[in-house]
């Protein structure tokens, strides 16, 4: 039988921890509920529990735990928020983020091990320790005769640069130019490679693909408008779209199907702070959504819709929008994306919020009811 330790043994032990009981002693595994002769919080060890610990003995002190007051001040020095009560270090916590706004769940443990709260906030902060300097970035170009006309905004954005050779102003992204490509005209005059179709030869491979153009040809990758010589609709598809195997939207087996019942979704990916806007049918199995959500996506909102071509004229006007009256360009690449595709449907989530999306959307919708 375990003999029990003498009382005044065990208070000599709890305050050698830093501990004043506050209650008689009963037993070594029991809570004892004493006062931190240094913070003077109320805390309740075992006996036992100080006896083979060598630190201190208050979790407060020992930074085990943390009361409300200083959680919060805590996470205010970190830039976020606390958006409900706390409740423990090791509980995410729900909080928002007073640099960029983002809704985040941090937990205080980490915070208090120097990670930071806001993932999004560390992708750019890390992006601005590893991205290459617009003064270094300018040199390059200079070194390819191109000279920017606007500044460095990533390395495989496009970049609005005039060629000093042949005085035209080209778009390149910087990391092909430091993979040794310039100025494409003057690429073109040199290799003859990308050289224009003739208007004849654009018609017919439109015609193969069964589409009758209803106006003049202007380049591979503008909007052609065209007659669909199966179904009767009109589509505008890009000539590049169409060499590449591309037809008719209405008429894609592999697409959305027209008449089935489908949906219009908003998502966003933190990691890569984009947003995209798309379109799918409803159905049990291979969802277009979920593919994207297993990729890290996050779906902001859903919209159904009773038919695939309501969901493609509702995309189709949202994103004339975006691209030619907001003049915001696709973001993403396909290197970005590999496995779901649909690059072109994406945005930089800095250049415009959700709620903003969310707004031209509904506002599309409601013009097309009318």
């Amino acid at each position: 039988m375990t003999r029990r330790l003498d009382p005044k043994v065990a208070e000599a032990v709890m305050l050698r921890g830093g501990l004043q009981p506050k209650e008689p002693y009963s037993n070594s595994k029991k809570p004892w509920k004493c006062e931190c002769v240094k913070c003077g919080r109320v805390v309740s060890p075992s006996l036992s529990s100080i006896r083979n610990r060598n630190s201190v003995g208050c979790i407060y002190c020992n930074n085990r735990l943390t009361d409300s007051e200083t959680a919060t001040k805590r996470m205010l020095e970190q830039n976020l928020m606390p958006l409900e009560p706390f409740i423990d270090g090791r509980t995410p916590w729900k909080s928002e983020c007073m640099l960029c706004g983002a809704v985040v769940q941090p937990i205080l443990h980490d915070i208090r091990r120097g990670y930071g709260g806001c993932k999004k906030c560390g992708i750019k902060k890390q992006a601005l320790t590893t991205r290459i300097p617009n003064s270094e970035a300018t040199k390059i170009m200079e070194m390819a005769k191109l000279i920017p006309l606007e500044p460095y905004k990533g390395s495989n954005r496009p970049w609005k640069s005039k060629c000093q050779v042949c005085g035209e102003v080209v778009a390149p992204t910087f990391s092909s130019v430091k993979a040794g490509a310039s100025c494409r005209i003057c690429s073109f005059k040199r290799t003859g490679k990308g050289q224009r179709l003739s208007e004849d030869e654009a018609v017919n491979r439109m015609l193969r693909a069964k589409l009758q153009p209803l106006e003049p040809y202007v380049s591979s990758s503008q909007p052609w408008k065209s007659l669909c010589l199966v179904c009767g609709e009109t589509v505008n598809p890009h000539l590049t779209s169409i060499t590449k195997g591309g037809g008719c939207f209405y008429c894609a087996v592999a697409g959305i199907q027209m008449n089935k019942p489908s949906y219009i979704y908003l998502i966003t990916h933190s990691e890569l702070s984009a947003h995209k806007i798309g379109i799918g049918n409803k159905r049990k199995n291979r969802d277009r959504l979920k593919k994207f959500m297993n990729r890290g996506w996050e779906p902001y909102k859903v919209w159904e819709l009773d038919t695939g071509a309501q969901a493609l004229k509702i995309e189709k006007e949202v994103f004339r929008v975006l691209r030619k009256e907001m003049n915001i360009p696709a973001y993403l690449s396909a290197e970005q994306m590999p496995v779901t595709g649909g690059e072109t449907e994406t945005v930089d989530a800095e250049s415009i919020t959700l709620l903003q999306l969310e707004k031209i959307i509904k506002k599309v919708m409601k013009e097309m009811k009318q």
